[in-house]
């Protein structure tokens, strides 16, 4: 059994409230996940602090996780990264930032009201035609370009083969094209 598949059974098994599938998870991922808050908070004590938020959340919100939409270990990074960036919008939070890294990491060229306004209008012509795909077609654009899986790794998800995933992402793809233009 794959490592991805372990996580979302040990995440369904929670979400059906087995604790020592948490704890099972817990032992997989904390490693990651507090290297990974660690990096961002740059605290060891705020990033076991968030860890242990993180795992309360992971707990309760289990059955909301989607094998289908999500790769289990990415959907509980995101967990933890929101938690840390609440941490560090906490006011009056002391933050060890002395070289101003930090700061520069959490600098981006977001959009502006107007800006987030076009891309909602954006996303919601995108789903427009999104929805005009066949099933496939949106299934294998949607688990390569959100999901972030190669086509050798869709094909084996639906176990199709691998010519058929590439025309499927590119008739999709083409479809795509001609309806958003």
């Amino acid at each position: 059994m794959s490592d991805s598949r372990r996580l979302d059974d040990l995440l369904a098994d929670c979400a059906r409230g087995s604790e020592t599938a948490l704890a099972e998870l817990y032992r997989l991922t904390s490693p990651h996940l507090f290297a990974f808050a660690s990096r961002i908070l740059r605290r060891k004590d705020w990033a076991e602090e968030v860890l242990q938020e993180c795992y309360l959340a992971i707990w309760q919100n289990a059955a909301r996780f989607s094998a289908e939409h999500s790769h289990a270990m990415t959907w509980m990074t995101r967990i933890v990264r929101n938690r840390c960036i609440d941490q560090l919008r906490r006011p009056g939070l002391e933050r060890p930032d002395p070289d101003g890294e930090l700061v520069d990491a959490w600098a981006d060229d977001a959009a502006g009201p107007l800006g987030r306004l076009q891309d909602a209008q954006d996303s919601r012509r995108l789903a427009e035609c999104m929805k005009q795909l066949d099933a496939k077609q949106r299934m294998a654009i949607a688990m390569s370009f959100f999901d972030d899986l190669s086509h050798g790794e869709i094909a084996k998800r639906l176990e199709s083969p691998l010519g058929t995933i590439k025309s499927w992402v590119r008739r999709g793809m083409e479809r795509l094209k001609r309806c958003l233009s």
